[in-house]
């Protein structure tokens, strides 16, 4: 009867987490997207030195509002997957309810302009929603870790518009079993999905302007393994700058400074290249409608990894996916588009190395190979042109990562140069001591 009576009570709490994380996900839209389109508008209108001085208040100012209230609050910089990872190894699946501060602080950066995406934090999001009504359900500890990563998973599906994709990443990202637990991860995912897509419409946010073909033989067995040979590397490139760039910012100067200062780096990089604001989403459509060039590809990748590293090591709040996504367009597209100039014939449509260029990348930098695959087929409807090029590519790419760096994104250790004594007591009020083991980041998403 007792068992009866908890899973009664998961059964219930389910639907519920699903539903608050897909609405959660359109109040993060609205807060990140609406607001930052409308502070950016009319600076896009004009020429690169007329935008200035609006594209580097808005980073600058703004980011420096964000860092004071990190400065102010220290537990508003805990968020991110990084968070629900805790929450599920250490807090038996017990997330506070003021974690949705960071959230919030995380939609501020985006709109500013940092170079964040919303996905980490919706992915927090809804495993918090997962945490709180499994709390006021009473639900025992076992079911309520199963909540949070179903609320994982709803905020996952919600971001990704891919509810298979979401609870494929919450498998690989927070180990759920292969019992009646994935039965509610994939209840959660579908209503969070569904939630969002009801309200705000834009299921397939990568879709092609045209029919896409599926690839030639030889390009499959000759050049996409090539590709996922070469995304390792890229990938490692990217994690390896953006760990440096968290001992480049000087640790004597206040939060609210090297936040400010970051978002000044950035905006002065927005003035000739925009594109590398916020999660970056319009760029990707850009390129797959063939409005970018080869020679800006290859400057987008390496920029965008810049600002993305620039953003997390001043000490900003948000979410890691979104950059990764846009890091491998631009790889893809650069990929795609060299390779078209010199083997026309290998690469007849270019774009579809856009959208392959996301899976490698997402499996070499966020270790998840399986679900970047899906997530990329549900986001542009190319399910049958992914499939073979996806599983070769991004399973070589992903297996080669390992030998690189054996560590996701988000298993980064949080400060490798050391701390100053006002970080000591910033770990401190994090449970951290001085012989602990390194922590994960809190920071990223």
């Amino acid at each position: 009867m007792k068992r009866f009576c908890a899973n009664t009570l998961l059964i219930l709490a389910t639907p519920i987490t699903g539903l608050l994380a897909g609405l959660g996900a359109v109040g993060f839209h609205y807060l990140a997207d609406t607001l930052g389109e409308n502070l950016f508008a009319w600076g896009e209108t004009h020429r690169a030195m007329t935008r200035l001085p609006f594209v580097l208040a808005i980073p600058t100012v703004g980011l420096a509002l964000v860092g004071a209230f990190l400065q102010w609050m220290p537990e508003s910089r805990l968020g991110g997957v990084a968070e629900v990872l805790d929450s599920l190894e250490v807090a038996q699946g017990v997330i506070p309810l003021r974690r949705i501060v960071n959230v919030i602080l995380s939609g501020l950066v985006l709109a500013f302009g940092g170079s964040v995406g919303p996905e980490g934090p919706m992915v927090q999001m809804g495993a918090l929603f997962g945490s709180v009504v499994g709390q006021r359900f009473g639900i025992a500890k076992r079911h309520l870790q199963t909540l949070v990563r179903a609320g994982a998973a709803a905020g996952i599906a919600a971001a990704f518009r891919s509810p298979a994709g979401g609870v494929l990443l919450t498998l690989e990202l927070f180990g759920v079993r292969f019992n009646q637990d994935l039965t509610a991860v994939g209840v959660a995912a579908a209503i969070g999905y569904l939630t969002r897509t009801a309200l705000l419409g834009d299921a397939y946010p990568f879709r092609p302007p045209g029919t896409i073909d599926a690839l030639p033989l030889a390009t499959l067995l000759l050049v996409v393994p090539v590709m996922g040979l070469l995304a390792a590397p890229a990938g490692h490139l990217f994690i390896w700058m953006f760990n440096r760039f968290k001992t480049v910012f000087p640790r004597g100067w206040p939060l609210t400074l090297r936040v400010a200062f970051g978002g000044f780096l950035v905006g002065a990089v927005a003035i000739w290249f925009p594109q590398v604001l916020s999660a970056g989403y319009p760029v990707i459509d850009h390129g797959l409608h063939g409005g970018i060039t080869f020679e800006l590809f290859v400057t987008l990748l390496l920029l965008k990894m810049l600002a993305t590293s620039i953003t997390f090591g001043s000490g900003a709040v948000g979410g890691l996916f979104a950059p990764t996504l846009v890091i491998g367009a631009m790889y893809g597209g650069a990929f795609g588009y060299g390779l078209q100039r010199i083997v026309p014939t290998a690469v007849p449509q270019p774009e579809l190395f856009v959208l392959l260029g996301m899976v490698v990348m997402f499996g070499s930098i966020v270790k998840g190979y399986w679900s970047g695959l899906l997530m990329i087929a549900d986001m542009s409807g190319c399910y049958h042109q992914l499939l073979l090029p996806g599983v070769i590519a991004g399973g070589i790419s992903f297996f080669l990562s390992w030998e690189l760096h054996d560590r996701s994104i988000f298993g980064l250790t949080l400060d490798p140069a050391g701390r100053t004594e006002s970080d000591e007591a910033d770990a401190a009020s994090t449970g951290e001591t001085k012989g602990s083991a390194p922590a994960k980041s809190r920071h990223v998403g």
